[in-house]
């Protein structure tokens, strides 16, 4: 019965920690952006510390560097084409490489921005020795950072501290599956 219990607590902290940071990371992408880059890794990093209970874990955080340095491509959207946004460190790399394909910078900038995040949980499975689980849920937040996370899905209009504000539909999409696959590293359920 402890047992069930204990793992009916960790499945509704689960639940909460992914609405939490799935709201933080859509909300921080139109405000606060230091919400998604340096408090989201530490939800993330001490509930990660809790369930694994080893501190080798603290290497999460290091998703705060990946989530700063940023993942937006040259923009050239300006009056009479010129460029309105530089663009981030590794959007202009992805921009050169690939001769101003918006497409495939974007699906390479973003997708890097995924293997940094995944590259981070990496400390889990050390200890855990939950390899498998690693490896699929990687590619699950690789995947989806590449394909979907520079799309358009429409906004959703919520009211935080009396304020309206507009929050991303992809932001809450990629934020909400990426928390469920870190989750899902963390408590190595796949084996």
């Amino acid at each position: 019965m402890k047992d069930f219990l204990k793992k009916v607590g960790q499945s509704l902290s689960g639940l909460g920690i992914i609405t939490v940071c799935a709201l933080l990371g859509a909300w921080a992408g139109q405000e606060m952006k230091w919400l998604r880059r340096f408090l989201y890794p530490l939800i993330l990093t001490l509930y990660a510390i809790v369930i694994v209970q080893y501190w080798w874990v603290l290497t999460i955080y290091t998703m705060s560097i990946w989530l700063s340095i940023g993942y937006g491509i040259p923009s050239f959207n300006g009056p009479n084409g010129s460029m309105d946004d530089e663009g981030s460190f590794l959007g202009k790399i992805f921009y050169k490489l690939f001769k101003g394909s918006e497409m495939w910078a974007n699906i390479f900038t973003r997708g890097m921005v995924g293997l940094l995040i995944s590259l981070s949980m990496l400390s889990v499975p050390i200890i855990t020795g939950k390899w498998i689980t690693y490896l699929l849920c990687s590619a699950v937040i690789i995947g989806l950072w590449a394909s979907l996370s520079w799309r358009s899905f429409g906004i959703t209009k919520v009211k935080l501290y009396g304020k309206e504000v507009d929050l991303l539909n992809v932001d809450l999409t990629i934020y909400a599956v990426t928390n469920c696959t870190i989750l899902v590293i963390i408590h190595g359920y796949l084996g």
